[in-house]
């Protein structure tokens, strides 16, 4: 629920933004690619609390491209695309029960597809909010420092979250990123930009 509230709240700011004034085209113009290569911050979510307070940097790809254009007095376009991203984080803590260290560790990727709704408030800078759907794999690890047992499970789930971000364009083909997500995966990431004309 909480996803989709701050979903629908992302897309309303948008859309209010009709009746700010604003001499800038819009940044994502139609037949635009937009690739974006960025790294993320993230903890990890499990039913078990030992594995929840475990940092999860992570590696994220997403293809955003634009092809409905005039959205809103023509400063905004809707895109769509694809993400991908993968990352891997460990936590040792001391167990008293155990009377040892113990070792936590997760692996996840994720992979789906995902749509924006872009609008420029200002020359070069390309503001987003979407939403996106897909899947996502973690492995977990529990190991018992000194011993070799090492319980393992995996998980595979349904992922969605909403997003926003901002893209500054130093030119026509390159531009930096930031992005904040409804997602414990990575709920902030920043990054580099490769833009493409394909169309």
């Amino acid at each position: 629920m909480k996803k989709i509230f701050l979903t629908i709240f992302a897309a309303l700011v948008m859309i209010c933004g009709v009746s700010v004034n604003s001499n800038a085209q819009n940044e994502f113009y139609v037949g635009t690619l937009g690739l974006n290569f960025g790294l993320g911050c993230g903890t990890v979510n499990h039913a078990e609390n030992h594995w929840n307070n475990i940092f999860l940097p992570s590696f994220n790809f997403a293809a955003d491209y634009s092809f409905l254009p005039n959205v809103i007095n023509s400063n905004g376009s809707v895109s769509g695309g694809l993400y991908f991203g993968i990352g891997s984080g460990s936590r040792t803590e001391y167990q008293s029960l155990h009377k040892r260290d113990v070792k936590f560790s997760d692996f996840c990727w994720r992979i789906g597809t995902r749509g924006a709704l872009h609008y420029t408030w200002v020359r070069n800078l390309d503001t987003y909010a979407g939403v996106a759907f897909g899947m996502k794999h973690q492995t977990y690890k529990r190991d018992y420092v000194g011993e070799n047992e090492v319980p393992k499970r995996d998980e595979t789930d349904f992922d969605s979250y909403g997003f926003g971000g901002a893209r500054y364009k130093f030119n026509q083909s390159v531009a930096v990123f930031s992005e904040v997500a409804t997602t414990h995966y990575a709920w902030f990431q920043i990054g580099v930009s490769v833009m493409l004309q394909v169309n």
